[in-house]
Parts: C-alpha cells; sequence; structure tokens
C-alpha cells in the first residue's frame, strides 16, 4: 500500500500537467459549441420566421391591430403651417425645413462625415477587457502503465480577466488610402446635400408658377364665361327684336356651355395645382396655405451672358458634376487601397491577464492559482498566396475608377445640353410671352368691334363667336407663357448650379 501511495504521488504532478492541457482542449470545446449553439439558433428562427408567413396564398394576411395604430399615428406629425401669406421665397424657406428629401440628404452627410472618424480610427491602438471563467470535470485516457485504471478525472475551476491590445502600426498607404476615400465620399455627400436643396427650390419654384398658371387660366375662363353670357345675352336680344335666329340663339347657348364646362376644368386644374405645390413642400397634403398670386411678379429678364458663359460657369458650380469629380477620387483612392494589399502588414499585440483558479486529478487536493500574466507580441504578415483574390479586386476597383471616370464625362456633357436647352427655352418663352401679350390684346379690341357690329345689326354671329374664342385662347397663351418664363429661368438657374433662395425673390 505504501509502494502505491508513493506511485500515486509522483504521478500526480504528471497528471496535473495534462490536466493544463486540457483546459486549453475544453477552451476550444467551449468555442466550438458556441458556434453550434449559434447555427441551432439560426436555423431556429429560419423556422419561425417561415411559421410567421400567411398561411395560404388564397387569402389575405390580417394586418395585426398594432401596426395599424402605429402606421395611423404617422399622420399626427404635432405639425401646423402658420398662417399667412407665402410668396415664394417663404415657400422655399418652408420646404428646406419640413420636406424630408433636404433631411435624408443632411443624414447621408452625417454618415458620410461619421465614415471620416471611423476610417481615422484604424490609426489608433485597439483596447478590450476579456474575461473567461468557468468550471470543468473532465475524464482522461492515461496509458495503463501509469494509471492502472486507464484514465484520470480532472476538476477545474478558472477565471481569467485580461486586458488586451492590439494595434496596427504600419500597413503601408492601406489606411491612408482608405481616409482618403472617406473624404471623398464625404465630399460627395455634402455636395449630394447642396443639390437636394437647389432641385428641392426648382421643384417648388416649379409647383409655384404652375399654381400661379393654374390661377391664371381660371381667371381667364371666368372671364370667358362672361364673355359667352354677354354673346348669348346679344344674341337672345336680337332675336327678340327679329333680328337673330334660333340657329344663332342655340348656338351662342352652346359657346356659354362650353365655357361653363371650361371653367369646371379650369378650376379642377387649379386645385391640382395646389395640391402639388403641398407635395413639393413635403407637409401634410391636408394643409391649407394662402400663397401670393405669381401674377403679381415681374417677368424674368432675359439671360446677360452668352450661352458659352453659361455652360462654363455650369461646370463650375453644378452639384452633380462637382460629385463626380469627388467620385472618381473615392474610386482612385479604393484602386490605391487594393494595390497596397499586397504589402506587409506590422501590427503589435499584448495582453496583462490574472489566473485565477484551481485544479485537481482523482478527487485530490485542489491546487490553487492567483497570478498575473502579460505577454507583447509583434507581427509581421505578408500575403503569399490567396488564389487571386488580391489581383481580382483591384480589376474591380480598377474597373470602377474607369466608370467614374465615364459619368463625370456623362456628368458634363449632361450639364451642358442642359444649359443649352434652358436657355433656349428662358428666350423662347419670354418671346412667346411678349407674342402672347399682343394677341390677347388685338383679340378684346377685335371682340369688342365684332359685339358692337352684332348688337347694331351689321356683323353675324360667326364672325363674333370668332373673336370670342380668340380672346379665351389669346388670354390662356398669355398665362401659359407667363409660367413657362419664370419655370424656364428657374431651370436655366438650376442647370447653371447657381439656384438659390436670392435668384427666386421678386
Amino acid at each position: 500500500m505504501t509502494a502505491l501511495a508513493e506511485s500515486q504521488r509522483s504521478r500526480r504532478p504528471l497528471l496535473e500537467a495534462l490536466a493544463v492541457e486540457f483546459s486549453v482542449l475544453r477552451r476550444r470545446c467551449i468555442e466550438g459549441s458556441t458556434i453550434g449553439l449559434a447555427f441551432i439558433a439560426g436555423m431556429l428562427g429560419a423556422h419561425l420566421a417561415a411559421a410567421q408567413a400567411p398561411p395560404s396564398p388564397a387569402q389575405p394576411w390580417a394586418i395585426p391591430e398594432s401596426a395599424i395604430r402605429r402606421a395611423e399615428a404617422l399622420g399626427n406629425t404635432g405639425f401646423s403651417v402658420p398662417h399667412k401669406q407665402y410668396d415664394l421665397a417663404a415657400l422655399i424657406d418652408l420646404a428646406e425645413r419640413e420636406n424630408p428629401k433636404t433631411r435624408e440628404a443632411w443624414e447621408a452627410a452625417r454618415e458620410a462625415a461619421a465614415g471620416i472618424g471611423l476610417a481615422e480610427s484604424a490609426y489608433l491602438p485597439q483596447l478590450s477587457l476579456q474575461a473567461i471563467g468557468g468550471f470543468q470535470h473532465t475524464p482522461l485516457p492515461m496509458p495503463r502503465n501509469l494509471v492502472p485504471a486507464g484514465y484520470f478525472v480532472s476538476d477545474t475551476r478558472e477565471v481569467i480577466p485580461a486586458l488586451a491590445l492590439k494595434w496596427l502600426l504600419f500597413d503601408f498607404g492601406r489606411r491612408d488610402a482608405q481616409l482618403q476615400g472617406a473624404r471623398a465620399d464625404s465630399f460627395v455627400a455634402n455636395v449630394t446635400f447642396t443639390g437636394a436643396h437647389q432641385k428641392l427650390i426648382f421643384d417648388v419654384s416649379q409647383a409655384y408658377f404652375d399654381l400661379g398658371a393654374a390661377r391664371g387660366k381660371l381667371h381667364a375662363a371666368q372671364k370667358a364665361l362672361s364673355t359667352a353670357l354677354t354673346t348669348q345675352e346679344a344674341a337672345v336680344a336680337k332675336q327678340n327684336n327679329g333680328l337673330a335666329t334660333v340657329v344663332a340663339v342655340a348656338q351662342a347657348q352652346r359657346q356659354t356651355a362650353q365655357a361653363r364646362y371650361t371653367l369646371a376644368a379650369a378650376e379642377g386644374a387649379e386645385r391640382t395645382a395646389r395640391a402639388n405645390l403641398i407635395a413639393a413642400l413635403g407637409v401634410s397634403a391636408a394643409t391649407e396655405i394662402d400663397v401670393v398670386d405669381s401674377a403679381e411678379l415681374p417677368l424674368p429678364p432675359a439671360p446677360a451672358d452668352s450661352v458659352s458663359k453659361a455652360v462654363d460657369q455650369a461646370l463650375a458650380h453644378r452639384p452633380d458634376v462637382i460629385a463626380a469629380l469627388g467620385k472618381v477620387d473615392a474610386a482612385e483612392a479604393a484602386l490605391k487601397g487594393e494595390r497596397r494589399s499586397y504589402y506587409p502588414t506590422i501590427e503589435l499585440s499584448g495582453q496583462a491577464f490574472q489566473n485565477i483558479g484551481s485544479l485537481n486529478s482523482d478527487g485530490g487536493p485542489y491546487s490553487h492559482i492567483n497570478r498575473p500574466g502579460q505577454s507583447i507580441l509583434l507581427s509581421f504578415s505578408v500575403p503569399l498566396f490567396d488564389g487571386g483574390m488580391r489581383r481580382n479586386r483591384i480589376s474591380m476597383a480598377d474597373a470602377k475608377a474607369r466608370v467614374a471616370q465615364e459619368q463625370l464625362a456623362a456628368a458634363r456633357d449632361s450639364a451642358s445640353q442642359q444649359v443649352v436647352r434652358a436657355y433656349n427655352g428662358l428666350l423662347t418663352s419670354l418671346a412667346e410671352y411678349d407674342a402672347a401679350t399682343v394677341l390677347s390684346q388685338a383679340a378684346h379690341t377685335a371682340y369688342e368691334a365684332a359685339l358692337r357690329s352684332y348688337r347694331q345689326g351689321v356683323g353675324t354671329y360667326t364672325d363674333l363667336a370668332t373673336e370670342e374664342n380668340a380672346v379665351v385662347q389669346g388670354d390662356t397663351q398669355v398665362e401659359d407663357a407667363r409660367a413657362n418664363a419664370h419655370t424656364a429661368a428657374a431651370a436655366l438657374a438650376l442647370s447653371m448650379g447657381a439656384i438659390d433662395i436670392a435668384e427666386v425673390k421678386p
């Protein structure tokens, strides 16, 4: 018995050493078990998600009441438009504060700015507090010449808190390229934010002048109805005096009915134009706004510079052209970063920990430990073979850089074409307004003369009806030409990248 006890005591250090080795194996098993549990949880989650699908394709899915209440609450924004008269400048100010498009572009710019901070953080060390602990009861096989039973049992209790450091010291320009790309992306987002404001100003301006045109057409339709009633009264008076036929009176009544129909259509068009303006502002569709009539605004002047100078200004100030330049910079930075993937990296890592634990073998007494430990390592890594991954990534980045160059060329050409179209459109609209004004004045003069002649029995109803239609057409063309001139001026300013709230103030 004494010899057997001595033999067991002599083997105990070996058993304890083996138990320590197994504790390392145990940690790996725990990590593997965690991966397995995550896989099982993922499969179970996928099954549960499938169970939430509609039970049959033959019937619609019943939307939960909670979702309906959430959607219903979207209409309660708590925002109300102040009651006052809104000119174009006030409408644009309201849109820039309330339209979701500007807030969306602003958040995108903030996200891109945070990307710069993310890229800069790669230059700093990473510190993390870690801890692992647990208990394990493990039987282990052993040669029978050492342990007659062929195994021994190890009980381990351990807690290891640690402070870990990881610091990438050198990567030969890869982080620099990522930082350059992040700054370029932020620049693009900021320019896009400015472009969103300019586009919003144009959309509100266009909707405002469309409403003005609809109001003008409504006024013209009201005057046309008044004119048709005057003509009808003249025809009836002549019939009462035996100087007009039933056909002439019926034709006059038809003209009046047509004028009433045109008035109803103009009223609907005015309501639609008002709704489009509310939508452009980005406020609730039920909002009531007192809008100043655009007819009170003077016509925009003709372009002061030549079309070639307008094109040059567009290339220098257009947000989409400048954003395309930023995208070229971002693509080139990404290509530079991919090329740096062939270079080595040098990384510093360290750890300071406290090993708190105990270990026993075969039910013997526990051996305890509570000692600090530390490590510091300098690693050097050079990728040698990756199956062509880096080469293909460089090819992809190079293609994206060429795409960005072509998109810049397309943006430049598109900007030039838009400037030329808007420039010519403004000149045409101003000329149309001048011609329409002269036409309207002549139509009113001719109608007054035809009405006097008809009442005096000299003119015919056919001549009077013709002049009446010319008055309606002339007044409508004046309102269209006025709105088209204002919209064309805003379009030219937008195409030149110069539109802002100052451009639309009277």
